[in-house]
C-alpha cells in the first residue's frame, strides 16, 4: 500500500479536518506521517499519528504574535515567514525513506508548492492530492458574487509564485503562473473539504475535484463541562458566545466592543479566549470566560447566537448547531466565508476594522430576533446531521486515486 503523507499549516481549524481524514486512512491500513508545524505535535500525537514537524515552534509564534497577521493588507506577508523557509520540508521528509516507496500526499491548500517540490524528487512514485478547506481558494476573490471586501489581495498575486518558481526552476520544474495553477500543474486532484451545501462547483475551479464534507467533531454530551459553565448554562436565556480564533492574540477592542454592546441590550454571553489578558477588566457575572471548551459542538448547542471571526472550522460547527452567526471578518477566506453565511440568510457580518459596540449592538439584536433567520439554522443544523464522515471522505480519495490506477 502507499504511504500517505498528510501536510498541513495554520491554526486548528487547518489541522483538525486533516488530522480526521489521516486517521482514517491509517485506519484503513495505509501507513500515514503527518506533517505540520511542531506548534500542534502534541495534538498530533494523541490523535495517534506519527509526526514530522515542518520549521520550528518559534517561528509559528512569531506568526501569532505580530499584530499585522490580522490586517488584510499585510498577513499574507507576515504568513511567508512561516511558509517560505520550509518550502522543501516534504521533500526533506521523501529523501529519507526507500526509494521505491509509493507516496500520496493530500497537502493542504497552502502547500501545494511544497508538496510539488517533493514530486519533482521521485515523479514516478509520488501524486499530489490537494485539499481544499473552503470555496474561495479556487477563486479569484473581487470576481466572486460573495466577497463584501474590496482590498482583498487575490490569490494570483501571492508574493509565493515568485520564490515558488525560482525553487521550482531550480528543481528542473516549469514556472507556474499564479496560485490557482497549483491546483492543476502539481494535484492531480483536489479534495473538497466543505459541504456542497456551502459551495457547489462553480465554472473556474478545477475540474479533477473528489467530493467531500466539512469535518465536524464528533457529537458528544456536555458531561465535560465544568461545574461553573453548566450552572451558566441552566438560566433560562441562552447565552450568545464570542470567539475570534485560536490563533488571534490581537482581538482585545472585539472583545470590548461586544461586553458594551452584551450590556446595553441586557444579554448574558460567553467569551472563549485562550489569554484573559486580551479580555475587558472585571467582567460583570453575566459574562462568563472560558480559556477552551472542551466540548464546543455541544456548547453551541445551548447558544443562542455566536459571534465570530469567519473561520471556516467554527462556521461549520455553528451551521450544524443551527446557531444564527455574526461574523467578524479581516482577511483572507473570512470575507468570502461571512459574506456566503450572509446571502444564505443564517446570519450576517461586520467587516472586523469596522467593528464598534454600536453596530455590534444593532447586529446582534437583528439576528437574535429574526425568526426567519433563526428557523433556517435550525433546518440547516438538521439536514447537517447526516453528513459524510471522514471514514468516507478518505474512502472517496483512495477509490478515485484507485480508479485513475494510482492505488492499486
Amino acid at each position: 500500500m502507499a504511504h500517505f503523507i498528510v501536510a498541513t499549516i495554520g491554526t486548528y481549524g487547518d489541522v483538525y479536518p486533516f488530522a480526521q481524514v489521516a486517521i482514517a486512512l491509517k485506519k484503513m491500513g495505509h501507513q500515514t506521517t503527518f506533517i505540520t508545524n511542531p506548534y500542534f505535535e502534541k495534538t498530533v500525537q494523541q490523535f495517534d499519528l506519527d509526526f514530522y514537524p515542518l520549521g520550528t515552534k518559534e517561528q509559528y509564534l512569531m506568526v501569532l504574535q505580530n499584530d499585522k497577521l490580522w490586517n488584510d493588507l499585510t498577513f499574507l506577508d507576515i504568513s511567508l515567514t512561516l511558509f517560505l523557509p520550509n518550502l522543501d520540508t516534504i521533500a526533506q521528509f521523501i529523501s529519507q525513506r526507500p526509494k521505491d516507496e509509493k507516496f500520496i500526499i493530500l497537502a493542504h491548500q497552502n502547500l501545494l508548492a511544497n508538496a510539488g517540490l517533493a514530486q519533482a524528487q521521485r515523479p514516478s512514485t509520488v501524486t499530489v492530492v490537494g485539499g481544499a478547506l473552503y470555496p474561495s481558494v479556487f477563486g479569484d476573490a473581487t470576481d466572486s458574487d460573495h466577497v463584501d471586501n474590496p482590498d482583498e489581495r487575490q490569490y494570483s498575486d501571492l508574493p509565493t509564485i515568485t520564490p515558488v518558481n525560482r525553487a521550482r526552476a531550480l528543481a528542473g520544474l516549469p514556472t507556474v503562473k499564479s496560485y490557482l495553477d497549483l491546483f492543476t500543474c502539481i494535484a492531480s486532484f483536489n479534495a473538497l473539504l466543505f459541504s456542497q451545501w456551502f459551495g457547489e462547483k462553480e465554472a473556474h475551479w478545477p475540474d479533477n475535484l473528489i467530493a467531500g464534507e466539512f469535518i465536524y467533531h464528533e457529537e458528544t454530551q456536555s458531561a465535560a463541562f465544568t461545574e461553573e459553565l453548566e450552572n451558566f448554562l441552566d438560566a433560562p436565556t441562552k447565552p450568545v458566545l464570542c470567539t475570534f480564533g485560536t490563533g488571534n492574540l490581537h482581538c482585545q477592542d472585539y472583545f470590548e466592543h461586544a461586553l458594551s454592546a452584551i450590556k446595553k441590550a441586557n444579554q448574558r454571553a460567553i467569551f472563549i479566549c485562550k489569554d484573559k489578558k486580551l479580555l475587558p477588566k472585571n467582567l460583570p457575572d453575566s459574562v462568563l470566560w472560558l480559556e477552551y471548551c472542551n466540548d464546543f459542538p455541544a456548547l453551541l448547542q445551548r447558544c443562542s447566537l455566536i459571534v465570530h471571526h469567519g473561520g471556516i472550522g467554527t462556521l461549520a460547527e455553528s451551521a450544524r448547531a443551527g446557531v444564527p452567526q455574526l461574523i467578524t471578518p479581516s482577511l483572507g477566506d473570512q470575507w468570502d466565508n461571512a459574506a456566503r453565511i450572509k446571502n444564505f440568510q443564517l446570519g450576517s457580518s461586520i467587516p472586523g476594522p469596522q467593528l464598534n459596540a454600536d453596530n455590534f449592538y444593532d447586529v446582534m439584536t437583528a439576528l437574535l430576533e429574526s425568526k426567519f433567520i433563526n428557523k433556517n439554522c435550525a433546518d440547516l443544523g438538521t439536514q447537517i446531521r447526516n453528513r459524510r464522515r471522514p471514514h468516507e471522505i478518505a474512502l472517496n480519495i483512495v477509490e478515485t486515486l484507485k480508479q485513475a490506477k494510482v492505488l492499486d
